[in-house]
């Protein structure tokens, strides 16, 4: 093999590698959008799930890395305790833990915020999730700000999920769609159970009755082609 075909060939594993949007390494598995768009006005949040995929309990910490922003942009998340300002990368000790049990997917905990301040710039940032004393066993997910910069952009978009509505919801909430055939929209609970899943054909508007949910957070999954594409979360009253 001469050294323009590795070249390639080492290109594309990276290319495939990088798409994927559920993540996981030994320990943690993570769940969340890739791309997230939203005005830039204000604060536009992203939602990870992170699950721990081991028989023991886990003290995990977060760190964030920016890959591509804009000067006079800011990028803060949430994790552990608190919300955490946009200078810090790495969530302290001990407030900046989440403890999370075996076989838990934490839902709730992290969000983190893109703040552009009216700019049209987009911000690429990458969040890591490892057990204390273990960084090697890192899990990581890159989330694309308001990036209309490559076809991948342009494919991810054409299949999402708009935010729940109304939400916080009593009786009834709605979602807009767009899927492909083999697609469907699971809901989760904050303890990552399955509640109910949908059928999704292309696109339109799911009316989704709630009056039957308990109180509390959920979230739903896009799920296409065995793959989760977007996730949304609704609070039931």
């Amino acid at each position: 093999m001469n050294r323009i075909s590795i070249i390639s060939f080492l290109l594309a594993f990276v290319f495939q590698f990088s798409s994927y949007e559920d993540i996981q390494a030994q320990s943690i598995e993570l769940t969340g959008d890739a791309y997230v768009f939203g005005n830039p006005i204000v604060e536009v949040p992203s939602y990870i799930i992170v699950k721990n995929l081991t028989s023991d309990s886990l003290d995990v910490r977060c760190q964030k890395n920016i890959i591509d922003t804009a000067s006079g942009t800011k990028n803060r998340f949430c994790w552990g305790i608190t919300c955490w300002p946009a200078s810090t990368y790495v969530s302290p000790i001990p407030d900046g833990v989440r403890t999370i049990p075996a076989g838990f997917a934490d839902s709730t905990n992290f969000t983190a915020y893109y703040d552009a301040f009216g700019n049209s710039a987009r911000a690429i940032v990458e969040y890591c999730f490892y057990p204390i004393g273990n960084i090697s066993d890192s899990t990581c997910l890159t989330v694309h700000y308001n990036d209309n910069t490559s076809s991948i952009t342009e494919n991810t978009r054409e299949i999402g999920l708009s935010d729940f509505y109304p939400n916080p919801s009593e009786n009834l909430t709605r979602i807009n769609y767009v899927a492909n055939n083999n697609s469907y929209l699971q809901i989760l609970d904050i303890l990552g159970n399955k509640i109910q899943s949908f059928d999704l054909d292309k696109s339109g508007v799911l009316e989704i009755p709630t009056s039957h949910f308990s109180s509390g957070i959920y979230f739903g999954n896009l799920i296409s082609d065995s793959r989760t594409v977007s996730v949304k979360k609704i609070i039931i009253n």
